[in-house]
């Protein structure tokens, strides 16, 4: 081999070997380095939308607001599964609405570790009793659909997430600030939208709207009780068929998210016409597509309200 071929290839040996060396270098750099974990929010659980509602409100981005009843499931008729009762107890903050709502809370919240602190949210609003006391509890659990309680809820919120992490008080404080106002703006449409109507009753098929009837000076009639499964008798749906016809009521309100076939019924009977109403027990998938909140879900219910009953 000529000298002039040993040279060159000598050279092309001595470049090949510093690409390599390079390559090396740069791979070991780039792939054998361990990424810098991203620092972890604490996880918050809370059992129904309206909680999930203003836990985020309030919390912002800096919690991890963990939902545990799924959308568009019956609420009363809900069970956690044993994966959703891990993340419970790894939450260091667990919040149920309460007043009997949530059957699986309190032997859940008896078998929790003393880590988790547990909020039973009924104890910070104004309840109302039942007319009748039944194996659902002395209280009408719905207190959401009263939007004096919806803002107590949120300022337990405040205070909560205030105590879990104090460096963003000032934060938790300025948005539950702003989230109460949207719903004293709320409240003050409602006052407004329903201060004159020609027929005041409010019929539906499960007992879920006593607080906002309450709230509202209307007359609440439910035709089951607070279980949404249950079947009214042959005798109760005759009085409110006879209801209806004497207080000439033109709507007769179902949810969504159970059967509607009461007041379906009622309403070929009567001569009603039947329209769901949201109790905002939970919402549907949706809802959730289409970006609906506490108060948008609210004003749907007013302006339906306000048709029914020929308000002005």
């Amino acid at each position: 081999m000529c000298l002039q071929c040993k040279k060159q290839n000598k050279k092309l040996a001595y470049i090949f070997g510093i690409i390599v060396a390079s390559i090396a270098f740069y791979w070991a750099n780039t792939h054998t380095q361990k990424p810098i974990p991203k620092p972890t929010k604490p996880i918050v659980s809370v059992s129904t939308f309206t909680l999930y509602e203003a836990a985020h409100a309030v919390a912002g981005e800096t919690l991890e607001i963990n939902s545990i009843i799924p959308l568009g499931s019956d609420a009363h008729t809900f069970s956690p599964t044993p994966s959703q009762v891990a993340a419970i107890s790894t939450s260091p903050l667990f919040i149920y609405s309460g007043a009997g709502f949530e059957t699986w809370a309190q032997p859940l919240k008896n078998s929790l570790p003393q880590s988790v602190r547990v909020v039973d949210m009924s104890r910070n609003v104004t309840l109302l009793k039942r007319d009748n006391d039944s194996h659902h509890g002395v209280y009408d659990p719905h207190y959401w659909l009263d939007i004096d309680n919806m803002i107590r809820v949120t300022q337990t919120m405040k205070k909560e997430f205030s105590t879990l992490l104090p460096a963003n008080a000032p934060l938790y404080h300025t948005n539950a600030t702003a989230y109460i106002t949207k719903l004293e703006k709320l409240k003050s449409d409602y006052n407004e939208g329903l201060k004159t109507c020609n027929n005041r009753t409010l019929i539906t098929n499960h007992d879920a709207f006593g607080y906002l009837a309450h709230a509202n000076q209307l007359k609440n009639v439910s035709v089951i009780g607070l279980s949404s499964d249950e079947q009214p008798s042959a005798k109760t749906m005759s009085e409110i068929i006879t209801l209806v016809k004497k207080e000439g009521v033109k709507t007769i309100f179902f949810e969504a998210l159970i059967d509607d076939h009461v007041s379906q019924t009622i309403a070929q009977e009567s001569g009603a016409k039947a329209q769901s109403l949201q109790p905002l027990e939970n919402i549907s998938e949706a809802e959730l597509k289409s970006h609906q909140t506490y108060v948008s879900l609210m004003r749907d219910n007013l302006a339906k309200l306000r048709q029914a009953m020929e308000c002005r």
